[in-house]
């Protein structure tokens, strides 16, 4: 039986072009398209199958993708949420993750990540392959073979908690009373024992680990 799709982009032949390759897949179709969030949500409402998946770009007039995931998820969290953009910036994919999309994906890729995004998210992980590299997943395949995570701090997991909240280096500093400097430190440490070279991969990776809650 395929998995539903929903899509929602304002750009007409982009997402034209992005429901013929999922309908060319053989476990996914498209049963909902919409040039907005607005037009998504009361599509979905009137829908007689709810979507697996909702596939959701950023930039949309009424109604954008940050207040479209937030709406999905109050309304349908079983549906998996899966962002297709040409935005390819820290501060965006940090924020989709923490509204509660699973899977960022940027439009010049290749339909074959398409599809393979589609699959991940499905299966309620976390997925990114434009921006996170191997180095999470093989940490992510470490733990579950049984090999344990280095030790953080209570500093060092609360600077954690604030990096999937969105804030920027200067913020976490007001917040825990320290300097932009030593906050560097932590973050650098947090580089180092997880193995990442990024703040996205830092936060895609204590999501997907469940070191911090989305919640």
């Amino acid at each position: 039986m395929n998995k539903l799709v929903a899509i929602a982009d304002d750009h007409i032949m982009m997402r034209k072009g992005t429901i013929g390759f999922i309908n060319s897949y053989p476990d996914f179709e498209v049963i909902i398209e919409a040039d907005n969030g607005k037009e998504l949500l009361e599509a979905i409402e009137k829908s007689v199958s709810i979507p697996d998946i909702a596939i959701v770009d950023i930039n949309m007039p009424v109604m954008n993708g940050y207040d479209t995931v937030i709406e999905l998820n109050k309304r349908w969290p079983e549906i998996r949420i899966l962002i297709l953009t040409m935005i390819n910036d820290e501060f965006s994919i940090i924020k989709m993750l923490r509204n509660g999309a699973k899977g960022y994906l940027l439009k010049a890729s290749h339909p074959d990540e398409l599809h393979r995004g589609l699959q991940e998210v499905y299966d309620d992980k976390y997925f990114s392959s434009a921006v996170v590299s191997s180095s999470v997943f093989r940490a992510i395949s470490h733990r579950r073979n049984g090999q344990l995570f280095p030790e953080l701090t209570d500093v060092e997991l609360q600077v954690l908690n604030y990096y999937c909240q969105g804030l920027e280096n200067k913020e976490i500093a007001a917040q825990l009373g320290s300097s932009h400097r030593t906050i560097d430190t932590y973050r650098n440490a947090l580089f180092e024992k997880l193995d990442v070279h990024n703040r996205v991969e830092l936060v895609v990776f204590a999501l997907r680990t469940g070191l911090v809650s989305i919640e």
